[in-house]
Parts: structure tokens; sequence; C-alpha cells
């Protein structure tokens, strides 16, 4: 068996395998069709159950066949019947946002920061003026 491995290792890229000689007396054939080869298929697969069932209930499953039925017959009961009259609406207009600039809103932190600068600033400067230091 190591032998045969070691053989088809060293053979050239393309002759690796041995590929599978024409069986004699059957030429090169045309490409099934799909139909062609669902119904050869279908002639190899008689005994199974699912295919049974499938041929039995169709390909899709029944509750979607109600469900497309339903459907049909509500877009023809909506075209039988005549449209109610509805009082004429006013538009709403649409609520418009005041755009920012950034996508998250400004840190309040950052105001109280500069708040707390400004009044500290201040405090300074009118500190000498009532004479609270002396």
């Amino acid at each position: 068996m190591e032998t045969r491995v070691r053989s088809v290792l060293d053979a050239p890229h393309g002759r690796r395998f041995s590929r599978t000689p024409m069986v004699a007396g059957r030429g090169p054939t045309l490409p099934e069709t799909p139909l062609a080869r669902e119904r050869r298929l279908l002639r190899q697969m008689a005994d199974n159950p699912r295919l049974a069932h499938r041929i039995e209930h169709g390909v899709l499953p029944q509750w979607m066949n109600v469900a497309r039925e339903r459907r049909e017959r509500e877009v023809a009961a909506m075209n039988a019947a005549p449209p109610s009259p509805t009082p004429p609406q006013t538009p709403i207009p649409p609520h418009r946002a005041r755009a920012r600039g950034r996508h998250r809103a400004p840190s309040r932190w950052g105001r109280r920061a500069l708040l707390h600068e400004v009044l500290s600033v201040l405090g300074v400067m009118i500190a000498p003026v009532i004479g609270a230091f002396p």
C-alpha cells in the first residue's frame, strides 16, 4: 500500500489519479435536460417515502398554497368592493428637529465648568472693590 501512495505522490501533476475509462460501445452523450434528469432520478428513487410525499402533495408545503389563495381572495375582495368615501385629510407637516453638528449632544459638564471659571474670575475682580478680603 505504501508503494501505491508513493507512486501517486511522485506522479506529475495532472496524472496522479486515473480517470475512469469510457464504457465500450457508448460514445459521448449530449448533456441531459433538467426535465430528463428529474425524470431519471424519480425513477431511481421510486421507493423513497419523502419522494412519495412530494409526488402526492406537490413541491410546496400545503400552508404555502393556502396562504397564496388567501392573499388572492383578499386582493379580489379589495378590487371588487367600491372604495368607501373618506373625507380629505390635511397633510401633517413633518416635525423638523434642530440639526446638530455632531452625532452626540454636547456635554453639560463643559457648560458648568465654563460657568464656574467665569464666576471665579468675576469674584476675583469684584472682591478688592467691595473689600471682601483685607
